[in-house]
């Protein structure tokens, strides 16, 4: 069995990480690598003391209104989010944020503010997404998506 590259070793365990998610809608995973050192992870779900979305603590799981239509009134902090929380400025600076999912906006301007110089992610394009691509490169971040298109490899996850 031939070695698994760094990219696949770290976006593994940003999925693993994903396991621990408690978002009762989607379940995403973050690592933040400086050099070959693993600084950080997240996971998405509720803040801290706060009942998780699966106990209960999500308004959207209550909700009327149409899956993924009532973003605003989601409590869950993303993964992404976490990993950047639980980092330090100097652990950050220069590193790669490996997830499971392309970041959405909201974390992008947090990426982009937080010294990181790669997001790479695996899969999980979305409308929208090449504006936030587009977003972080002109923030002089690095992104690779790795789900097969623009002539990069793809690596599943699932």
């Amino acid at each position: 069995m031939a070695r698994v590259s760094w990219d696949e070793y770290y976006l593994e365990l940003a999925r693993t990480t994903s396991t621990r998610a408690t978002c009762s809608r989607r379940k995403h995973g973050a690592v933040i690598v400086h050099g070959r050192r693993i600084v950080s992870t997240g996971y998405n779900g509720g803040p801290s003391g706060y009942p998780h979305c699966e106990d209960g603590g999500c308004p959207r799981a209550v909700s009327d209104a149409p899956q993924g239509h009532d973003y605003e009134r989601c409590i869950a902090i993303h993964a992404e989010a976490n990993a950047l929380l639980f980092s330090s400025p100097e652990e950050r600076e220069g590193s790669s944020l490996y997830c499971t999912g392309a970041p959405c906006f909201g974390c992008a301007k947090l990426i982009a503010n937080s010294g990181i110089g790669e997001v790479v992610a695996a899969g999980g394009r979305y409308d929208g997404w090449i504006e936030v691509r587009d977003f972080l490169r002109s923030c002089g971040v690095r992104v690779r998506l790795l789900d097969g298109l623009e002539g990069v490899p793809s690596l599943d996850l699932t």
